[in-house]
């Protein structure tokens, strides 16, 4: 029996109540690589042009399905951001992740990591990229660009050392508190939370915390329509 296989039987079990299906994803940590902060200027703000750019092609393509920054605060200092991509391919998704182009040159380092979920990426990609056509088609209307960002707030991530032992604990949490459950590599949950900051997700899970067994939590800015992800599960 495969690692993910398990992982499978892990979630179906976790989840027990009920959800439809669990699929297979590549989550991609983006981190601070050796040359961050050590190009001209002109040359990283090409970099980083090229960065949206590229993200917008992969987007369209359907191969990046979720995508965001890291805030602050958050448990490691070198994390940089997210992308979830549309594979279980470990080549494929190296394959999709290094046409970065900051990762290119050395300014961002990439880790891969196996994320199975029954949150429906798929059919939250593409409402948001309708209404991202429309964002785009209103501000050319307006005479004017559109700045990465734009359709964004803040949330927090939750990720857990003992996969079960946290989406157990977390099946009594508010209403609404939980947008998306993962479990990653196989072992470990990773769970968005719909929190403005850390202070108003340990609040908000109160008590919870003891039962979730070591985890961390980290601030992350991403499409605000990711709260309709219950929502679109249903």
């Amino acid at each position: 029996m495969t690692r993910r296989t398990l992982a499978g039987l892990a979630l179906a079990a976790a989840l027990a109540a009920g959800c439809a299906s669990t699929d297979d994803y590549t989550l991609v940590l983006i981190k601070t690589g050796p040359r961050s902060g050590q190009l001209p200027a002109d040359e990283a703000k090409t970099l980083f042009a090229g960065h949206f750019a590229n993200m917008r092609r992969m987007a369209e393509e359907g191969q990046l399905l979720l995508a965001g920054p890291y805030g602050e605060p958050r448990h490691d200092a070198a994390l940089r951001g997210i992308f979830v991509l549309d594979t279980d391919d470990p080549e494929r998704a190296r394959e999709i992740g290094m046409t970065d182009p900051p990762t290119q040159a050395g300014v961002f380092t990439l880790e891969f990591h196996a994320l199975l979920t029954d949150a429906p990426l798929r059919a939250m990609h593409e409402h948001v990229m309708e209404l991202d056509a429309q964002a785009e088609a209103q501000a050319k209307a307006e005479g004017r660009q559109r700045q990465p960002g734009e359709g964004g707030r803040s949330f927090v991530l939750l990720t857990a050392e003992d996969g079960e032992r946290a989406t157990a604990a977390l099946a009594a949490a508010p209403p609404n508190l939980v947008l998306l459950s993962a479990r990653l590599d196989g072992t470990r949950a990773f769970v968005l939370l719909d929190a403005a900051d850390t202070d108003a997700a340990q609040a908000a899970l109160g008590d919870l915390q003891g039962q979730l067994g070591p985890f961390v939590l980290d601030a992350w800015y991403a499409s605000a329509e990711l709260v309709h992800l219950p929502e679109l599960a249903r």
